[in-house]
This record gives structure tokens, sequence and C-alpha cells, in this order.
């Protein structure tokens, strides 16, 4: 067989193929019955032009997908996607077992978590081990170590006040959730509050932004963050300076977690720091897991995600109030004449307290005042 040969019975194979795959996802796929435009049905290119191409656009794109079909809408070959509040809880009930999604669990680079577990019964043993940590009960246990890094925040706030200088009040947030959720995990803060200008709580901002814009390619592409964590950290900081930075704090991460592993750290070692009570990785160590389960490789990855979930998240939601609250003055006026009048005295349950102010808790009462 000679080479033109070879090569036309190759593209009609192709060509075969795609033929093929076009008619099952369009008219076989369980999927087809399902609206939506049928280039997206049809190819991944659609979502890999609007995300990567348009920088995380697509969003939008379904959106205007919701507006032309309705509330169900087929937006790649293998997704539907729902924009209805009141399908919320059946999507989500708790009796029901489902698997995770592989394509997007793999965008977040720490295989080992639980965020990124597929298997349903394995998920519910890396989550039963984490629960009691992020109940109502342990988080108001952690009043008095959550002040203590307010009060540090506020201190230093009140110094730029007498200045005049200016703070990006973003990266002020970020150090401050940064710093709980450290200490909270490893009984030891990563220590951002203490930096000027809170450069490595900025730092550690833009390297979660990066992540997540590195994640709509690390799906498209998934062999590409794996092959990026065997190259020299100088190349991949020349070749995706976003994937460098997550490389570096998933490393300080690391160090967070051996010596508690290695019962090396102040805690083991009979001190505790900030933190007296138990914490989320000494207890991950000392439970009845599987020893596999409790690798430091597995438990680095339970870290990346738990100090990405609780700061980011924490520290947007701070910058976006205090930006409406600036913009839109009568909401605080409001919000501070309940707390002047009702705010609990400070001690160890003024969370219960603040949680009881009408206002402070109640959306529906901020939206009838504005």
């Amino acid at each position: 067989m000679d080479f033109w040969t070879a090569l036309i019975l190759l593209s009609a194979a192709g060509i075969a193929w795609a033929l093929v795959g076009g008619i099952s996802r369009l008219w076989l796929s369980p999927l087809s019955k399902f609206p939506g435009p049928k280039f997206t049905a049809l190819t991944l290119w659609n979502e890999f032009y609007w995300d990567v191409v348009k920088r995380g656009s697509f969003i939008w794109k379904i959106q205007e997908m919701h507006d032309q079909y309705g509330p169900i809408v087929r937006i790649n070959p293998y997704e539907l996607h729902i924009r209805d509040a009141d399908f919320y809880n059946e999507l989500y009930a708790s009796s029901r077992r489902m698997d995770k999604y592989e394509w997007w669990t793999q965008m977040a680079g720490s295989p080992g978590s639980g965020f990124s577990t597929i298997s349903h019964d394995l998920h519910r043993q890396r989550r039963g081990a984490l629960n009691n940590f992020f109940s109502a009960r342990s988080v108001a246990q952690l009043e008095p170590m959550i002040q203590a890094k307010i009060d540090k925040l506020l201190g230093r706030l009140e110094r730029v006040a007498s200045t005049g200088e200016v703070l990006r009040l973003d990266a002020a947030f970020m150090a401050l959730t940064t710093d709980i959720i450290s200490e909270y995990a490893f009984s030891n803060a990563m220590g951002c509050l203490d930096q000027p200008d809170f450069e490595l709580g900025l730092a550690w901002k833009r390297t979660i932004l990066g992540a997540f814009e590195g994640g709509t390619i690390s799906r498209q592409f998934p062999w590409m963050l794996p092959l990026m964590q065997r190259l020299p950290l100088s190349v991949v900081a020349a070749l995706n300076p976003a994937a460098a930075y997550l490389f570096k704090w998933q490393e300080k991460v690391k160090q967070q977690v051996a010596p508690i592993l290695d019962r090396t750290d102040e805690k083991s070692a009979g001190g505790g720091g900030d933190n007296p009570g138990r914490t989320i990785f000494h207890t991950l160590r000392d439970s009845d897991l599987p020893a596999e389960e409790r690798t430091l490789e597995r438990l680095c990855d339970e870290g990346n995600i738990l100090i990405g979930a609780g700061s980011e998240t924490v520290a947007q939601t701070l910058t976006r109030l205090c930006f409406y609250l600036r913009h839109v003055p009568s909401v605080l006026v409001k919000l501070r004449e309940e707390l002047d009048r009702e705010s609990p005295a400070r001690g160890e349950n003024q969370l219960a307290g603040l949680q009881q102010l009408p206002y402070l808790v109640n959306p529906r009462l901020r939206l009838q005042f504005l």
C-alpha cells in the first residue's frame, strides 16, 4: 500500500468516524431530545471558543441559550444546563447516589481532594471526615480565634485611616480569610495579615483567579496540568505564570501538612499556637480513615481545596458587601443603626447574638428598605 492510498483510507476513516459521532450526538444521544443549538450538541469546540479564547464568557452564552430555548438547554455533547430554582432540591437530593462529573473535577488540579473525588461512596467517606468541622457548633467554637484575626485587621485599618494610605480591601479581606482557614486547618496561620500591603494574601488571590482561568483550559486539555507538574518551575513560570503561582502555593500547603503527619509541628509537640482546640488536619491524621486516605499527597490535595474554598469565597463576599454599602448609603445607615442599638456585647456568644438581628440577616427587609 503506497502513501497516497494509506492517506486516502485514513482520511475516509476519519470522515466516517466524524459522521457517525455527529449522528450519534445529534439524534441518538439520550440528550438529543433536549433543546439547544445543534452546533453545541455536536462539539466541545464551541465551549472552548467562549471559555478559552473569549476568556470565561461561556456563562453568558448559556444565558442567551436559556432566553431562546427555555429553562433546560443542552450546552455541549455531554451536558445539560438548568435555570430553574424550583429544580434545586430535586437535583441535589441528599438521598440520591450520583458520581461526580470527571470532566469538571479535573480542573481543580487536586485529584485526591473530596472536591475532585468521582465515586459517590469514596466522596461520602472523605466528606464525612470533614463534616463536623463546618457544623454551626464547630464554627461557633472558632469565634475567639476569628475575633483575634479580625482585631488584627482592624488595627491595621485604623492605622491606614490615620495616615491616608491607600489600601486594597480585597487583598486585606483575602489575608484575613486565608489566615483564619489556615489556622483552623493546620494550627498555623499563613501570616498574610502580617505582610506589608497584604502581599501574600494578594498573591494567593491572584493564584485562585489564575487557577479558575487555567481550569477552563484544563477541562479542554486534561493532559496539560499533569505535564506542567513534571516541568521545572522556571519553565512553567515562563509558559504559564498562573500555573506557576498555583504550584508555589501548593508547596506552601505541603510545608504545612508534612510536619503534621511527621508530628514535628508545634501543636503535635505540645504547643498549639493561637488555636488550642482541634484542627482539621491533626484530626484527619489521627482519624480512623484508611492509611491510603492519610498520605501526604492526598492530604495536600485536600488542603489545597480547603484553603481555596475557605478564603476567596468569603473575601469576595466581604469585598462586594463593602462596595454596595458604600454605594447604597441608605442601607449602610440602617445597618449601623441596628448594630449600634442591638449589637450584642462582645463575648463568646457574639456570633449567636448577631444572627438574631433582623435587618442584618434578613435580605427581604433590606430590599423593602430600598
